[in-house]
């Protein structure tokens, strides 16, 4: 898989935070670099995460913002998409209810449902947990490995989750990662701007180096 032009920088939220502290998060994201926006709010109504897609549209471009699981609030809100669980909506089905040009993306942990995930349509698939994450303790590492595998195999974009780090996100794109997820390293930052600015500059210092 071809990478592209300029590697994506994905954020998703934490589930810990309200929604004015999401808004100071994103808006600082986004200066910084950020690319798309995960609502990754399980505990949420869809009412409640249509309220927080229609405030964060305010902080930042609309087509910025990914919407996890709740198809039918992404079709409603017109974002730039939805992206999918193990226990969310088939691909097919999620094309159903979403407008033509909304993107499709799967979570992703081997290369079976990788592409289970790119043969039923998807747009593009997000893969981990790659490096140790304090959000998935006591559960190894997939390394990169099995990314890079999946990487040549898929003809979508693959992101890359789970512990990345500015310091490591060259390893995540020499695999062949169209870009990295991040979380509590943004999310939880002192200072998110910087902190998004730090992987931005990482990922398109990555590029730089390779040509």
């Amino acid at each position: 898989m071809g990478k592209l032009y300029k590697p994506e920088l994905h954020v998703i939220t934490s589930g810990r935070q309200e929604l004015d502290e999401v808004l100071r998060m994103a808006e600082a994201a986004y200066s910084g670099g950020m690319d798309r926006l995960h609502i990754r709010e399980k505990h949420r109504t869809a009412r409640e995460i249509m309220e927080w897609a229609e405030a964060l549209a305010g902080v930042m471009p609309r087509e910025s913002i990914l919407i996890n699981d709740r198809v039918d609030v992404a079709a409603a809100v017109q974002c730039c998409g939805a992206h999918l669980a193990y226990h969310s909506l088939p691909v097919k089905a999620a094309r159903r209810v979403l407008s033509p040009g909304q993107k499709v993306g799967c979570s992703v942990h081997s290369m079976t449902e990788a592409m289970e995930a790119a043969e039923q349509g998807a747009d593009y698939v997000l893969y981990g947990h790659i490096f140790p994450s304090r959000s998935k303790p006591g559960l190894a590492p997939r390394g990169t490995g099995e990314l890079k595998t999946i990487v040549e195999a898929l003809s979508i974009p693959v992101i890359g989750l789970g512990g990345i780090k500015p310091e490591n996100a060259g390893q995540v794109l020499a695999a062949g990662c169209a870009g990295i997820a991040a979380l509590s390293g943004i999310t939880d930052a002192a200072d998110v701007k910087r902190a998004a600015r730090s992987y931005r500059e990482a990922l398109d210092r990555w590029k730089g180096e390779t040509g």
